[in-house]
């Protein structure tokens, strides 16, 4: 008899990878859900003997779908795969109850492992069914590689000040010329400086600019194990510092997905408002449309608060719309 699975994950792209790196001839029915309570509701109704979980999820997250699965003694052996690989969020989850915790983009040998070592695995000698989802937009494939790479930097962070780090879903959005300035504007009431660098590579290129809002410089300066005097120079060194951890990972990880080498301009900090000729590249100019990602972070236990921007123009979205035809085919 086939066995229920479900795949829950609010990221369609995901979703595939997901459903693409299943066991070849695993004898299954497969359903999908696009956040929590859809998860939920799909175990509720004997589809999901198997889950396979997403963290970041708008509405209900992975960690209240684990908690209501506990809570309601619901049936499933629940799977958890998630760019979110923070130590901190590996040991929460298992705590509530998952069976593993598998590292996006994930990786068919070890999922297959995962699901053998459980003896789930009824293998047939015919191929499952071609899976069956909603195409795949460029919004969601940036969205994606974005959750991925916005994970390694918060590991890496988390790593360096031994404390978690609460993270967003990535909001990818092509805004228009005064949507961006209405955003930097914002931004810049908000936040009190920010850094900027500008990378380049492969014909991808574009701006990261990370910005804080009122910090506890005192506070900040514990986590980031400052031990210098807290003057100007020393409060433009601490966030010079975090940024160089957020950007520097964030944009290494992004490379590595998209399989080029990126070039980085020197980091400018800045407490002026935000706005066009703060920006390394001109080309992110109020006369074209703009790719944006916008990520909040909230870091250690007091929550020093920070977002992230990263700004793709006009002139380079041909290049990226080619990474993603290419990897998306190949899917």
């Amino acid at each position: 008899m086939p066995i229920p699975v479900v795949i829950c994950d609010d990221s369609s792209f995901a979703r595939k990878q997901v459903a693409r790196a299943l066991p070849n001839g695993w004898d299954i029915t497969l359903s999908f859900a696009t956040n929590g309570r859809e998860g939920i509701e799909a175990i509720r109704e004997g589809k999901g003997d198997i889950l396979f979980l997403d963290l970041q999820m708008p509405d209900m997250d992975g960690f209240e779908v684990l908690e209501a699965i506990r809570r309601e003694n619901l049936q499933t052996l629940p799977i958890v795969i998630s760019g979110d690989i923070q130590e901190e969020s590996q040991k929460r989850v298992k705590s509530l109850g998952a069976v593993a915790f598998v590292k996006k983009p994930v990786d068919a040998p070890e999922l297959s492992a995962i699901l053998d070592s459980y003896g789930v695995l009824s293998i047939l000698e015919t191929p499952m069914e071609e899976v069956r989802e909603d195409s795949v937009t460029f919004e969601d494939w940036v969205q994606e590689i974005s959750n991925i790479s916005m994970g390694r930097a918060a590991d890496l962070l988390a790593q360096f000040i031994d404390e978690s780090i609460e993270l967003s879903i990535p909001k990818v959005r092509l805004l228009e010329p005064v949507e961006l300035d209405m955003m930097l504007a914002s931004s810049s009431k908000r936040g009190i400086s920010h850094v900027s660098q500008g990378f380049i590579g492969s014909g991808v290129f574009g701006e990261t600019l990370i910005i804080f809002h009122d910090i506890n410089f005192s506070e900040l300066s514990k986590l980031m194990n400052y031990s210098q005097e807290l003057d100007g120079d020393g409060e433009m060194e601490l966030l010079m510092g975090l940024s160089n951890i957020l950007s520097g990972s964030f944009l290494k990880e992004i490379a590595e997905l998209l399989t080029v080498n990126f070039s980085f301009g020197h980091p400018r900090i800045s407490s002026s408002g935000l706005g066009y000729d703060e920006l390394e590249h001109r080309e992110i100019a109020p006369s074209e449309k703009v790719l944006s990602i916008h990520i909040n972070y909230a870091i250690g236990k007091n929550k020093v608060e920070c977002e992230q921007l990263i700004l793709f123009p006009q002139e380079a979205l041909s290049a990226l719309r080619s990474k993603a035809s290419y990897i998306l085919e190949k899917r």
